[in-house]
């Protein structure tokens, strides 16, 4: 009986507070996540609870989460084929998801923005300016400055490849007073939702380019948030290194639980649960 209630206890503490980064089960949900597969089997999860009981408490707090209900068109799905961030997906548990802002004096306000307005405040203080960029071959020309200097330079892939046809992407870098690049951003557009594909500073060039990071997010943010997009989404909340999540975190994202649904012209959902998105951000 004492057995049972005290498992009644830790799933009413997990339904009342939610899941939030740096929190004791935020870790240990994180702790789990990366050392399973992605889509894991029942029997995998179920195994690694039964080792270690206190990972109920953060089961449950993930399985709890607030629910994003997403929107994507037949033709941008199909778009995206086989892409790691591909959106054609029936759910995904503790992504990682910002909630676009439109106007910067509510995106920066209260107390848990205030390392964002200092490292903001520390990039204008050193000239360094974040745009959106019209074209992909002058994105992909600064783009191409920071990967070079970078050792993993060479695994860029496709994220760093020309959009195919139908692909809607926004590109954005930040330069120094110099107009040097200094950090670059591609997010994939779904029109209410968007996705963060890469987010990359050069590590030559420290301070300025960590807080050139800082400045292109909230650049980037502004920017697509203004356009009418509703979401960024980056990823897995609880995959990611602790410095991601800790970089995640200042910038204002939250884990939530995701439902796509895909409307249009031949909208039958198939089963990519091997699809993942995945934020490349240092």
């Amino acid at each position: 009986m004492g057995g049972s209630v005290s498992m009644l206890a830790v799933v009413r503490a997990a339904v009342a507070a939610e899941l939030r980064y740096g929190s004791r089960d935020f870790r240990a949900a994180s702790d789990l996540a990366r050392n399973l597969p992605y889509a894991p089997s029942v029997s995998a999860l179920a195994g690694n609870v039964a080792r270690h009981p206190s990972l109920i408490r953060a089961f449950v707090a993930v399985w709890r989460l607030p629910v994003v209900d997403l929107r994507v068109q037949r033709a941008d799905a199909d778009a995206w084929p086989g892409a790691h961030f591909a959106p054609a997906c029936r759910g995904r548990l503790a992504q990682a998801v910002l909630e676009l802002p439109v106007a910067e004096r509510d995106y920066l306000a209260g107390r848990s923005r205030q390392a964002l307005r200092t490292n903001l405040r520390h990039a204008r203080e050193r000239g360094v300016t974040s745009a959106r960029v019209r074209s992909y071959e002058a994105w992909s020309e600064a783009a191409s400055v920071i990967m070079a200097a970078r050792p993993d330079g060479r695994r860029a892939g496709r994220e760093m490849r020309k959009p195919e046809p139908g692909q809607q992407v926004a590109y954005y870098v930040a330069r120094d007073a110099d107009q040097a690049p200094l950090a670059f951003a591609a997010v994939a557009l779904f029109g209410p939702f968007a996705v963060l594909v890469n987010l990359l500073s050069h590590p030559g060039r420290p301070p300025g380019a960590s807080w050139a990071r800082y400045q292109l997010h909230t650049c980037l943010a502004l920017d697509l948030g203004r356009a009418g997009v509703g979401h960024l989404l980056v990823g897995s909340a609880l995959r990611e290194t602790a410095g991601n999540q800790h970089f995640q975190h200042l910038l204002g994202y939250r884990a939530r639980n995701l439902r796509v649904e895909v409307t249009g012209p031949g909208a039958l959902l198939r089963n990519p649960s091997r699809a993942r998105l995945r934020m490349r951000q240092a």
